[in-house]
């Protein structure tokens, strides 16, 4: 599946996949919600949140001066807004601010390669899964050999995604480990390539490109799968079940397209 890399790699996680936890916070209804499909299609446009660091699945491309988002995910995001009859704009942010700003209704929905959770279920309406995969750990090339099982990850330093699905595996398999948060993955990158952390826990095309873009950093065979169902479109809850029904049989058309779209994405990561 996965063929033709360029040499470097810019931020890169699943968000396959991730858990935001919203303490306090109960369901509510936005606007948005309460239009349905009608109400966004008289606006005319959906606003899409996404953190745009996470190739394959969105980051930014530069190609003769201009400045574009791309990914598989937003291959999805172009089919959604066709069958919904309506333009997109995206809204770039930090992953553990999409669901605050679809609570406050700033954005319309998520798609950014999200997981749903018990927790984030109580804040957001989601779709049908439309990918999912497994995780795996990274460690520097220098110690392949000394990390080859949990019990050598025991007590080492793990990095992971602030608010991702991989920083609660983490949690959960390694509770003596110590675990550090970052925002990017280029920081989990260059965090393991300058020894600052003993691994890294990402989703396996994450830490492909990861690997093919760092010479020091290597992929494990160690390999983890979450509770949740895979990656899924949050929308406001609430959401009218025409406008969820209508994004569903997007998801369910458009399935076999997405691994093809993720292969071509990563190819075009630099």
């Amino acid at each position: 599946m996965k063929k033709g890399f360029f040499k470097t790699v810019t931020g890169l996680v699943l968000t396959g996949a991730l858990a935001i936890s919203l303490a306090g916070c109960g369901k509510t209804e936005t606007t948005q919600a309460k239009e349905g499909l009608e109400g966004l299609q008289d606006k005319g446009k959906i606003v899409v949140g996404m953190m745009a660091a996470t190739p394959p699945y969105e980051f930014h491309s530069v190609e003769n001066g201009k400045d574009e988002i791309i990914g598989s995910d937003i291959k999805l995001l172009e089919e959604v807004s066709k069958d919904l009859g309506v333009e997109y704009e995206i809204k770039d942010m930090d992953f553990d601010g999409l669901l605050v700003a679809l609570q406050a209704g700033k954005i319309d929905m998520i798609i950014s390669a999200i997981s749903p959770t018990e927790e984030r279920e109580k804040n957001a309406d989601f779709s049908n899964v439309y990918y999912k995969d497994r995780h795996v750990m990274l460690v520097h090339k220098d110690n392949l050999d000394k990390y080859t099982s949990n019990e050598s990850l025991a007590k080492a330093k793990i990095a992971a995604i602030n608010s991702s699905v991989q920083a609660q595996i983490v949690q959960k398999e390694f509770p003596n480990a110590e675990l550090k948060l970052l925002g990017k993955s280029t920081e989990l990158a260059l965090d393991l390539a300058a020894n600052k952390v003993d691994a890294v826990l990402v989703d396996r095309p994450t830490a492909t490109l990861l690997a093919k873009g760092n010479p020091k950093i290597a992929i494990t065979e160690l390999l983890y799968d979450d509770d949740t169902a895979g990656a899924a479109i949050a929308m406001p809850n609430g959401t009218d079940k025409e406008l969820m029904d209508t994004i569903n049989k997007t998801i369910e058309r458009t399935k076999p397209e997405y691994e093809k779209w993720l292969t071509e994405a990563m190819e075009k990561v630099k």
